[in-house]
C-alpha cells in the first residue's frame, strides 16, 4: 500500500554510464512520488567532445521537451531548488560509471590479512589496482617510494594492525606514502585513506598535517576474524567524487551542481539491495553488465556486498572480456562453428565502436554469448562458494543496455535466466532505465521516495520464473502447472528440454501450484504452492534442468537455441543455416567439390554440344564418321584433355 507523503520537493537523478547518460524527473503525482519522465543519450566524456555536460544538456533537453520545465541556468548549472515558476529540481542526484577508473596503490602489513580486506573494500569503487605494498614484498624503502611514484595513483589505501595493535611498521609505511605524496605534481597529488588501527589517526593526521586529500576511516580490519568496509568505502566514494572533479575535468560542472556529489554508480546498488531484501524477506542478487565493466551485488543473509569486474564489459572492455573468460565459455553458447579469429575481431570491433549493435543473425548470437558468458563468470568470482550454482533467491534484478533492451521481455529473461541459471520460484526484475543505483544514491536523503518510486512500478518486473532442477528427459513431462486468478484458472504441463511462458496482465497476483516429475524438484521441493505477482514476460516456466543441457552435439544446440528463443518470444522460429555447422576446412573441400562440378558440367555440355554437331553433319550424309584425332580440331582435345585432369583430381579425393 502506498500512503501520501508531504512533498520532499522535485528529484532528478542522472547516471553517465560509458555508453549512455540517462536521466528521469520523479516528483508528487496524487500525494505520492511517481516517475514523471525520462530522457537518454550518448555519454560525451570521451572523443571528440570530452565534455560530460554536453550530454547532459541533450538528455535534460528530452525532458524539457516532455515537461515544458527548464533545468540548466545560463552557465549550464543545474537550477537548485526549484524556482516558483517550476523550472529547475530541489534535489539533484549523479552517479557515474564513464571514464578511466581511479588507479590505486593498496598499502598494508600482510598480503593476507590487511591488504585482503582492503582488496575487499575498493571492490565497491571503480579502481585499477596498480600497486600493493606490504612487508613481504621484498623491497627496501626507496623501492616502495618508486613503486608508489610510477603507480601515479589517484588514491592510496593504507590498512594494516589490528586496533590496539602493530604501530611502528604501520607508521613507517606511512611515512613512504608521505614523502611519495610531497614528491608529486600538486596538480596530481592523490587521495590518502587510512583505515588501520584506530589507535593511529592521531599520529597520521600529525604526519600529514594540513594535507587536503586525507580521509580517515575506522579500521577495515579491527580484529583477526572480522571485517568492517562501510566506513572506508564511504570515504572511497569521497575520494572518487574529487578524482572525478580534479582529474576529470569535465565532470567539475556537474559535480559542483549535484546534492550529493558523484557516487560511483556501483555503491548505489548496495542501499536498494539490501532495502529489497529485508521486503521480500530472502536473499537478492543484482547484476549489471555495462560497455566498460560488471557489477555483482547481493544481499545473502542480512550482508550486503558489490563487486566491480572493471574487465569485464561488454562495449569498451570487451576484448579484455574475452582474453578473461576464455574462448570456450563463449563458444559454449554459440550453435554455429566459428573461429576464435572471428570472435576475436568481433571483441577488438566492440572495444573500438562499444555503442554498436549486432548487424546480423550471426552477430547477435556472439553478443549474446559474450554477455552470457560475462555475467557467468562475474558470479562465479564473486561468490566462488556457490561453485556455478546460485542459491534460492528470492528476487533477481539485470541491468544493462544489452541484456534490457533486447526489446521483448521474454527475450531478456531468457538471457538473464540462461547466464545464472535460477533455482526454485525467483522473481526476475529489468532495470532498463538504470534507476537502481540512482535511487540506492537518493535513499539516504529520502527513503520514503524511493519506497513509493518502487511501488509505482518505475522498475520492470519480467515476472516469476519457475525452474525444474535435476536432468529431465527430452519432451517427457518435467512438471506440472495450475495458475488461479480471480475468474481465470490455467494448467500447464512443461516438458523437459523447453521453455514456457504463461502470458497473463502484468501486476497480478496468482496462486501458483507447481508439481515436478519424478527425479526433479523445485527448489529442493516436489510440490510447491505460493502466491506470485505476473509481470511483462506473465509467468516464465523452464523445464530445461539444471545445470542447462550445453554439452550437446553442434546440431543438437543449432536446434536448442533458437526454439527457446521461439518459446520465450513467440517470434517465428530462425534455423540455424546448415553452412553455419561446418568447420572451415569442410566448407573449403565442399565449395572446390562444387566448383569441380561446376566445371565438369559444362566441359560436358561442350563435349555434348561438339558431338551432336558432328552427328548432325553425318547423318545428313548418311554416315557417321569414326572419332579420329584427326578429326578434332585443337579446342575439342584441349576439353578432352582438361576432362581427364578433373577426373585424376575427384579420384585423389575419393582415395584421400
Amino acid at each position: 500500500m502506498i500512503v501520501a507523503v508531504n512533498r520532499f520537493g522535485s528529484i532528478l537523478t542522472v547516471d553517465f554510464g560509458s555508453v549512455h547518460t540517462r536521466a528521469a524527473l520523479f516528483d508528487v503525482v496524487d500525494g505520492v512520488y511517481q516517475l514523471v519522465a525520462r530522457g537518454e543519450t550518448r555519454t560525451t566524456t570521451g572523443y571528440p567532445l570530452n565534455d560530460v555536460s554536453v550530454g547532459l544538456d541533450r538528455v535534460l533537453r528530452e525532458i524539457s521537451d516532455t515537461t515544458g520545465r527548464q533545468f540548466l541556468d545560463a552557465d549550464g548549472r543545474v537550477i537548485t531548488p526549484e524556482l516558483p515558476n517550476r523550472n529547475g529540481v530541489d534535489w539533484f542526484i549523479t552517479t557515474a560509471s564513464a571514464g578511466r577508473p581511479m588507479r590505486a596503490v593498496l598499502v598494508g602489513l600482510s598480503p593476507n590479512l590487511s591488504l585482503a580486506s582492503a582488496l575487499n573494500a575498493i571492490s565497491s569503487v571503480y579502481v585499477q589496482v596498480e600497486a600493493a605494498i606490504h612487508l613481504g614484498d621484498n623491497r627496501n624503502e626507496e623501492e616502495r617510494l618508486n613503486a608508489i611514484l610510477l603507480a601515479r595513483p589517484d588514491v592510496i589505501l593504507i590498512s594494516g594492525g589490528v586496533d590496539g595493535g602493530a604501530r611502528r611498521t604501520v607508521l613507517e609505511l606511512a611515512q613512504i606514502v608521505k614523502l611519495a605524496v610531497d614528491l608529486t605534481d600538486v596538480q596530481h597529488q592523490p587521495a590518502v585513506i587510512f583505515a588501520g588501527n584506530n589507535d593511529l589517526h592521531g599520529d597520521i593526521t600529525a604526519l600529514f598535517g594540513d594535507y587536503e586529500y586525507l580521509y580517515l576511516s575506522p579500521n577495515i580490519r579491527p580484529d583477526m576474524h572480522g571485517e568492517m568496509l562501510e566506513a572506508a568505502r564511504l570515504q572511497l566514494s569521497r575520494a572518487f567524487d574529487r578524482f572525478k572533479e580534479t582529474f576529470s575535468l569535465d565532470f567539475a560542472l556537474v559535480g559542483e551542481s549535484s546534492t550529493s556529489g558523484i557516487m560511483p554508480t556501483s555503491q548505489g546498488y548496495v542501499p536498494l539491495v539490501e532495502y529489497l531484501s529485508k521486503v521480500k524477506n530472502g536473499d537478492v542478487l543484482s547484476v549489471d553488465i555495462g560497455s566498460s565493466a560488471t557489477i555483482v551485488t547481493a544481499a545473502l543473509s542480512g550482508q550486503t556486498l558489490s563487486t566491480i569486474f572493471s574487465d569485464m564489459g561488454i562495449g569498451h572492455s570487451a576484448d579484455r572480456l574475452l582474453e578473461r573468460v576464455g574462448l570456450e565459455a563463449v563458444q559454449r553458447w554459440l550453435p554455429f562453428y566459428c573461429q576464435p579469429d572471428e570472435l576475436t575481431n568481433y571483441a577488438a570491433s566492440k572495444t573500438l565502436r562499444p555503442a554498436t549493435i549486432p548487424f546480423n543473425l550471426r552477430e547477435l548470437y556472439i553478443e549474446h554469448a559474450l554477455l552470457r558468458a560475462a555475467i557467468s563468470r562475474a558470479v562465479h568470482n564473486a561468490y566462488p562458494r556457490w561453485n556455478g550454482v546460485l542459491p534460492q533467491l528470492a528476487q533477481l534484478i539485470v541491468s544493462g543496455a544489452a541484456l534490457s533492451g533486447t526489446g521483448h521481455a521474454g527475450y531478456t529473461a531468457l538471457l538473464a535466466i540462461d547466464a545464472l541459471q535460477p533455482q526454485g520460484v525467483t522473481e526476475l526484475v529489468s532495470d532498463p532505465y538504470a534507476l537502481v543505483p540512482l535511487l540506492g544514491a537518493l535513499a539516504p536523503h529520502h527513503p520514503q521516495a524511493v519506497v513509493q518510486i518502487l511501488e509505482s512500478g518505475a522498475i520492470e518486473t519480467l515476472g516469476p520464473v519457475v525452474s525444474v532442477s535435476g536432468l529431465p528427459k527430452q519432451d517427457k513431462t518435467a512438471f506440472k502447472v495450475k495458475v488461479e486468478m480471480e475468474g481465470y484458472s490455467l494448467e500447464e504441463t512443461v516438458l523437459g528440454g523447453h521453455m514456457k511462458r504463461i502470458e497473463l496482465p502484468a501486476g497480478e497476483w496468482a496462486m501458483l501450484e507447481v508439481k515436478a516429475s519424478r527425479g526433479l524438484h523445485i527448489g529442493g521441493k516436489r510440490k510447491v504452492r505460493l502466491k506470485v505477482r505476473t509481470g511483462t514476460a506473465g509467468i516464465i516456466l523452464d523445464g530445461r534442468g539444471r545445470p542447462l543441457p550445453l554439452s550437446v552435439s553442434l546440431a543438437q544446440l543449432a536446434q536448442l537455441l533458437p526454439m527457446w528463443v521461439h518459446e520465450m518470444t513467440g517470434d517465428p522460429l530462425q534455423e540455424i543455416p546448415e553452412s553455419w555447422l561446418q568447420a572451415p576446412q569442410e566448407k573449403a573441400t565442399q565449395s572446390r567439390r562444387l566448383r569441380r562440378g561446376k566445371r565438369r558440367r559444362g566441359k560436358d555440355a561442350a563435349l555434348d554440344e561438339r558431338l551432336s554437331t558432328m552427328e548432325a553433319a553425318a547423318i545428313e550424309e548418311d554416315e557417321l564418321p569414326a572419332l579420329d584425332e584427326e578429326d578434332l580440331d585443337d579446342e575439342f582435345m584441349a576439353l578432352l584433355e582438361e576432362d581427364d585432369g578433373d577426373d585424376l583430381g575427384d579420384l585423389r579425393d575419393v582415395l584421400s
